[in-house]
């Protein structure tokens, strides 16, 4: 069995996959995360981790809990997708994950949505190559700035309104972060479809996903578990490797 791991800024998903199927799932604060236990044999550990500081407590977890090393996928060590980017290191482990899944399971040319503690958009080419993207803040994030920074504004739960105008501020509050990221979903899919081709397949992944692509039609797939299958991907590339 394979071990998943996706380490993120806001939480830690661990998932455990037989084959090609994620047998279960465990999702954790990123700063208060146990690690699960399994009678399971695992036979290889992926992880994918975007908290640097938090990497090497990580791994020397994995391996007395688990007995084996982890491989922690980067930009430069990934095959399977080309990053085509001079600076590799700057591109987060996720969405070189994120980009390789993409591209096994739909092809190219691809854009894929990550409503993640960032919201991020990223290209990969007919050829499987990343070829760069965009990051806007995340609906959490932007949330939270507005309680935090704006007096009279309170901490909303995120869901959408009935209507577009909202009659009170929590409504307000609620239509700008629904209906304001659907439509930067639909502007920024838009623009870059405008400078590549029209003919690119978009797929959407991270927790707010469905809510979010409810209230668009640009996007043709939801994949909420896209990071933990390319890292499911990259697992059994390894454990090929050993035999």
């Amino acid at each position: 069995m394979i071990l998943v791991i996706d380490l993120g800024n806001t939480n830690i998903v661990f998932g455990l996959y037989r084959g090609k199927k994620l047998v279960k799932q465990w999702r954790f604060s990123v700063y208060a995360f146990k690690f699960p236990k399994i009678k399971s044999s695992i036979s290889s550990i992926i992880v994918s981790s975007v908290v640097p500081s938090l990497s090497s407590k990580l791994k020397k977890g994995l391996k007395k809990h688990y007995g084996i090393s982890a491989y922690f996928v980067t930009a430069k060590n990934v095959s399977g997708i080309k990053v085509k980017l001079k600076n590799k290191a700057e591109i987060g482990a996720d969405r070189v994950v994120n980009a390789l899944a993409a591209y096994a399971l739909y092809k190219g040319p691809i854009i894929i949505v990550d409503f993640g503690t960032a919201t991020t958009f990223d290209l990969i080419s007919t050829k499987g190559e990343y070829v760069g993207g965009a990051i806007a803040p995340g609906i959490n994030l932007a949330r939270n700035a507005l309680y935090e920074h704006a007096a009279k504004l309170p901490k909303v739960k995120i869901k959408a309104p009935k209507n577009v105008i909202g009659k009170n501020t929590v409504l307000a509050m609620q239509s700008g972060l629904v209906f304001g990221y659907v439509s930067m979903v639909e502007g920024m899919v838009q623009k870059i479809k405008q400078q590549k081709t029209k003919t690119i397949k978009v797929v959407a992944t991270g927790g707010l996903a469905p809510l979010i692509c409810k209230y668009t039609r640009v996007v043709d797939t939801i994949d909420t578990e896209l990071t933990l299958k390319g890292l499911r991907i990259i697992g059994e590339e390894n454990v090929r490797r050993i035999k």
